[in-house]
């Protein structure tokens, strides 16, 4: 193909078909959490719960720690891209969401 081509191609691709799959999503929400928590060998179980009415991506799940379990929530921005809330021990943590510390780390 030649590049001309190529750059019409790439820019004529709709944006929807750009989001992150929901799979990706439960990934990152199950590492985030276990960084949360800083238990990285801890069991998670994701489950996609759909695009809510305001765009963002609902993920719930529970972590599996040493002595007590948690649910918890992930919320991406409408293209999946992007986490921009936590929700773990019954409250939000936004500044973790956003590559804040964990309350957890040393």
């Amino acid at each position: 193909m030649k590049p001309r081509i190529l750059a019409i191609l790439a820019f004529s691709v709709p944006t929807a078909t750009m989001a992150v799959s929901p799979e990706w999503m439960a990934e990152d929400c199950s590492a985030a959490t276990q960084s949360f928590f800083q238990d990285f060998e801890a069991r998670t179980d994701m489950k996609y719960e759909g695009q809510r009415t305001d765009g963002t991506h609902a993920m719930n799940g529970t972590i599996y720690l040493e002595t007590r379990s948690d649910d918890i929530q992930c919320s991406y921005d409408p293209e999946g891209t992007t986490m921009v809330d936590f929700f773990a021990e019954g409250k939000n943590w936004p500044d973790f969401a956003k590559g804040g510390k964990s309350p957890y780390m040393d």
